[in-house]
């Protein structure tokens, strides 16, 4: 829409089922999943992490999924001496949600416009809160309490990496919640998109 939206305009994401799961406050690193193809921010994402001011061993980060770019994911961390990062390949949904649930920071960071972005829903879901670029509608699905970064730019990536690993424990599970209670008002129950097309 140009300008504002109108007034009678509503935003309807749509999100896979989100597990009941308890928040798990024993987290560390930051956690990645997507396919491993271009515009995804993986290569930035770990020139980024190997260039940051932060202790890796405290702040290790896995990388879940695969794709055509695992010959130069796999030259990066070799190239970087990377070694508290993890590549799990593809997770299942139980999989992820573990690991996602016990990261201190969903990282999605491409530069594709993405429409929405669903693993920050689904981290946030969880009290997760997450880094993302200005990408698209990622800054929609990740809520006011995210850090952002310029979508391809590895200088401010880098910048909320080590913003993150330096937030006081109080400030950062202050962010979680919010960003948790947030979410609440942003997604609406199936039944009111029944109740909006039923008429149509």
């Amino acid at each position: 829409e140009p300008g504002a939206p109108r007034a009678y305009s509503e935003v309807f994401p749509a999100v896979s089922t989100l597990p009941e799961l308890p928040i798990a406050w024993e987290r560390t690193g930051f956690f990645f999943i997507g396919r491993w193809i271009a515009n995804k921010g993986i290569e930035e994402l770990l020139e980024a992490y190997a260039t940051a001011q932060l202790d890796r061993e405290r702040w290790p980060l896995t990388l879940a999924g695969d794709g055509p770019l695992r010959p130069m994911v796999e030259s990066l961390i070799a190239h970087h001496s990377l070694t508290t990062v993890r590549c799990p390949g593809f997770v299942s949904d139980e999989e992820k949600f573990a690991l996602l649930g016990s990261a201190k920071w969903n990282v999605a960071p491409p530069h594709t416009r993405e429409d929405l972005g669903l693993t920050p829903i689904e981290a946030r879901h969880l009290a997760v809160p997450s880094i993302i670029t200005c990408d698209g509608g990622l800054p929609e699905a990740a809520g006011p309490h995210a850090l952002v970064a310029e979508p391809g730019d590895v200088a401010t990536l880098r910048a909320r990496l080590e913003e993150a690993a330096a937030m006081p424990e109080e400030e950062y599970r202050r962010r979680a919640l919010a960003s948790q209670a947030q979410l609440r008002e942003f997604l609406r129950p199936m039944s009111e998109y029944q109740a909006i097309y039923r008429p149509l």
